[in-house]
């Protein structure tokens, strides 16, 4: 079942149908849906789909010469060659773009490289051979769509649309992939509660090959007993795939996420926790938040120059797996066959609890459009340490919209309904919140568990449940 992605898909297709040749770059971290997007989008089309691995060069060729082939339906020439550069691979597919075509018929010829990263690993001349392809024969033909995929968004980045590189300027269009909402969650599992469902995308986001091994079981506390609990199970060595494929000194920057999957943290504290300089400490900070591990945040208002600067894991699964399996992984083997309580027990409301603060951040424009305010400008939060002239504040979300409205807003995880205590603790924080724009200030509770009667004949908050959400 394909699941989202449309208006990548009609995008795509308005490439596919304009009359110029086209090159699409397109990256997103590991598992989050970049192939099966191109298998679909390529479907019924004539297209040469190659996926690069881990492989010397010389291997590669062959399987490309191969691959090749059978997409053109096997030509006796084309499968006897002996490739030994990529400019020559390159030279047989430009020869053959017509073949390829003729294959099913259509627009253009989709030539896909998958994995791009590892067909450039020891082969960087490949660069410089694609840049000439395209700007001497593939630009005007019309006829060719070339799509370079990565999981590797420091190579994506850095070698393929920066400035640096040789292909800087040529793509006609570039997509990061971003994961799913969690409106797409819901249609991977149509009998869950939404309960169920923000506690899903608490442990996977909205990474879609984890939705999928998730959804192949009963209940998610099954799931994770299966898949994240047990030595055997998918997600139990899966952060030694993410970081390792994108991160050398995996140690160093380990120690980072772990600590920061605690609360986040300004670089001085961090410093103090992880005992990295500072110096390489920012470093790794720069190389996290270009991977999108980590975000940096800064109290709403402030100038982006402050040093009022903290450091957030932002990253779904890195927050779950430093929480729970990375422990876990030190324990073993487990004794007597524990139950979910006994692995999670009292820490799991707490981790929902922090988590659904950032799934509430990453949705703010469902809860603005939820209270009737269709243009975001700003997301955020606040907070201010206390002195002995100014109190302590934290406030969890603020979404700024058009016509100096500022949402400020409490997000509570909880089976019990929020009552009075929520909202007075609301109010107070807003009292202690320098607004120094006089913008017009709505108050807004979230709450997982509803309301209690008193506050739902409350006039002076806006109320969402989890349905503001999705």
């Amino acid at each position: 079942m394909f699941i989202g992605r449309q208006a990548d898909l009609m995008s795509f297709e308005e490439d596919y149908q304009s009359s110029r040749s086209e090159f699409l770059v397109l990256y997103g971290r590991r598992r989050i849906g970049k192939s099966t997007l191109l298998e679909k989008f390529a479907g019924g089309k004539p297209c040469f789909f190659f996926q690069a691995g881990k492989e010397k060069k010389n291997k590669q060729l062959k399987r490309f010469n191969t691959e090749l082939a059978q997409a053109l339906g096997n030509p006796p020439l084309i499968g006897k060659l002996k490739l030994t550069e990529w400019n020559e691979a390159l030279l047989v597919l430009e020869q053959n773009i017509s073949v390829l075509l003729k294959t099913k018929g259509g627009k253009k010829a989709v030539v896909i490289f998958d994995e791009f990263q590892w067909m450039c690993e020891g082969s960087p001349e490949l660069l410089s051979d694609l840049q000439r392809y395209w700007d001497k024969r593939w630009k005007t033909r019309g006829d060719l769509f070339l799509i370079l995929c990565g999981s590797s968004t420091s190579f994506m980045v850095g070698e393929v649309l920066s400035k640096k590189s040789p292909l800087f300027g040529r793509r006609t269009r570039s997509v990061h992939l971003d994961p799913f909402e969690l409106k797409e969650v819901r249609r991977f599992f149509p009998h869950k509660s939404l309960k169920e469902i923000v506690e899903t995308y608490a442990v996977a986001g909205g990474i879609p090959k984890y939705l999928e091994v998730l959804r192949n079981n009963k209940s998610l506390y099954q799931g994770l007993m299966k898949e994240a609990f047990s030595k055997n199970g998918y997600f139990f060595k899966e952060t030694d795939f993410v970081l390792g494929e994108q991160l050398k000194e995996t140690e160093q920057y380990y120690r980072v996420l772990s600590v920061l999957s605690q609360h986040p943290l300004e670089i001085v504290n961090l410093e103090k926790s992880t005992h990295i300089g500072a110096g390489q400490l920012a470093y790794y900070l720069e190389r996290l938040q270009q991977l999108g591990f980590v975000r940096r945040l800064i109290p709403f208002g402030s100038n982006r120059s402050t040093k009022k600067v903290r450091y957030q894991l932002k990253d779904y699964f890195l927050r779950f797996y430093f929480d729970f399996v990375a422990p876990l992984q030190k324990n073993l083997p487990l004794k007597n066959n524990p139950s979910f309580n006994d692995i999670a027990g009292s820490r799991w409301p707490p981790f929902i609890g922090k988590t659904f603060e950032l799934i509430c951040a990453d949705h703010a424009r469902h809860i603005a459009q939820t209270l009737g305010f269709n243009h975001v400008k700003e997301v955020g939060s606040y907070w201010q340490k206390a002195t002995k002239r100014k109190k302590g504040v934290q406030i969890d979300l603020i979404i700024e919209c058009d016509n100096n409205i500022l949402l400020l807003c409490e997000c509570k995880w909880s089976s019990q309904a929020s009552g009075k205590d929520a909202l007075h603790e609301l109010q107070n924080r807003i009292r202690l919140f320098p607004n120094l724009r006089q913008q017009t200030i709505i108050p807004v509770l979230i709450s997982a568990g509803g309301f209690s009667r008193e506050i739902k004949k409350e006039r002076s908050v806006e109320q969402l449940d989890l349905t503001s959400l999705i």
